[in-house]
């Protein structure tokens, strides 16, 4: 599993949370404040980041359990390929 990126922006207890989560999450977490940190700011002061980390982790685990036969493309090409948003939402 790859680390928590800018672990302390969530202070310890959350991004014990979000590892928790376990690797989906992460990935998903580092790939939302490395692309849209102020996303990720706006989330955090809502309080809104854990569930929405939660229903996208869901949402991604569903998608790529059920991409057979499409072992040949990266992870984020099947997420696109299934119109799977990649950023997090707005807030």
């Amino acid at each position: 599993m790859q680390a928590l990126h800018d672990r302390g922006r969530y202070g310890p207890d959350l991004a014990l949370q979000i590892e928790s989560m376990g690797a989906t999450a992460v990935a998903i977490a580092n790939r939302w404040i490395l692309g849209w940190p102020l996303r990720v700011n706006a989330l955090l002061a809502a309080g809104r980041l854990p569930s929405t980390l939660r229903t996208q982790t869901e949402l991604e685990k569903d998608v790529l359990s059920e991409a057979v036969g499409m072992r040949h493309l990266s992870t984020i090409e099947i997420l696109q390929i299934h119109h799977v948003e990649l950023a997090p939402p707005i807030v």
